[in-house]
Order: C-alpha cells, then sequence, then structure tokens
C-alpha cells in the first residue's frame, strides 16, 4: 500500500517479480530446503535466490526459470503462471508426483531412462492388455494358471 500526497491510501498490483518471489518461497518452504539448497540445486547463488523470493531487481530469464523449475520439481509454465505472465486456466495441471518423477528421472543416467521407459513401457501394456470381464448369467469356474500349466487357484466367480 502506498501514499498519495493528498495522504490518501492506495494499493497497487503486485510486479511480477513479487509473486513470483512468493511462489518460490513457499514452494521451497513446502519442500523443506534452504535457499542455499534451492540454489545450489538450480545452479545460482544464494543471493540471487533471495532477491528472486523478494522481487527484487529485474525479471528473471528463461533460463532463470527454467533452473529454478527444475530444482522444484516444477515446469516452466509453473513458474509463469504463479508470476501471472500467463493465464493458469490455459495450461493443463500436472500433478506434485508428475512433476517430481520427471525431475528424477531427467537426474539419472541415459542408460537409468532407458531402464525406466522400458519398465514404463512395460506397465503400460499390461495395464491396457487387460480386458473387461463381460458379465455372465452364470458362475462359471476360473483357473488361473501359472505358466499356463499349473493350476494355481480353481474358484468360481459368486455374488
Amino acid at each position: 500500500m502506498t501514499r498519495t500526497a493528498g495522504g490518501k491510501a492506495t494499493t497497487s498490483a503486485p510486479s511480477v517479480g513479487s509473486l513470483l518471489g512468493i511462489w518460490v518461497r513457499q514452494t521451497r518452504l513446502q519442500q523443506g530446503l534452504s535457499q542455499r539448497e534451492l540454489a545450489d540445486a538450480a545452479g545460482l547463488s544464494r543471493s540471487y535466490v533471495c532477491d528472486i523470493e523478494r522481487g527484487r531487481g529485474s525479471e528473471p530469464s528463461l533460463n532463470t526459470l527454467d533452473k529454478l523449475a527444475g530444482a522444484l520439481g516444477a515446469s516452466r509454465s509453473d513458474l509463469m503462471k504463479a508470476s501471472g505472465l500467463i493465464d493458469k486456466a490455459l495450461i493443463p495441471k500436472e500433478s506434485e508426483e508428475e512433476r517430481r518423477m520427471l525431475q528424477l528421472f531427467r537426474d539419472i543416467s541415459t542408460d537409468g531412462q532407458g531402464e525406466v521407459m522400458r519398465f514404463v513401457r512395460f506397465l503400460h501394456h499390461e495395464e491396457h492388455s487387460l480386458k473387461q470381464a463381460t458379465f455372465l448369467d452364470e458362475p462359471e469356474p476360473l483357473t488361473v494358471a501359472a505358466n499356463g500349466n499349473q493350476p494355481l487357484a480353481l474358484f468360481t466367480l459368486d455374488d
């Protein structure tokens, strides 16, 4: 809030830098990170992170936003939305788990990323290859077999 020469109080909208700084600070604190830890993870100086959180100085570059986003497990668009630069309704919201998973994925070796992708493809195939059970007029026996040879269990579908 500022005062005019006549002494009247006026309110001004928060600047882009202060909105971004508030979001960065809140997100950092929610994750239990110190400014030093965030700065190290983002490859920035602690004093620059402090300036961003306080809304001081010039607006961060896209490169800096990307570094902060990566260190916080967020996307550049999250930081731009938080600062009011883009409309929140225009960008689909990823879950926090998705952002953290992506950050972890980016932080592992190329071989590790290949292993993760193979595993995810396997899970995706398994989930999408299961067929929906049809409703039967009468319960029929269902046999579950291991390797197609020996039954593991024999039971009927009852109400």
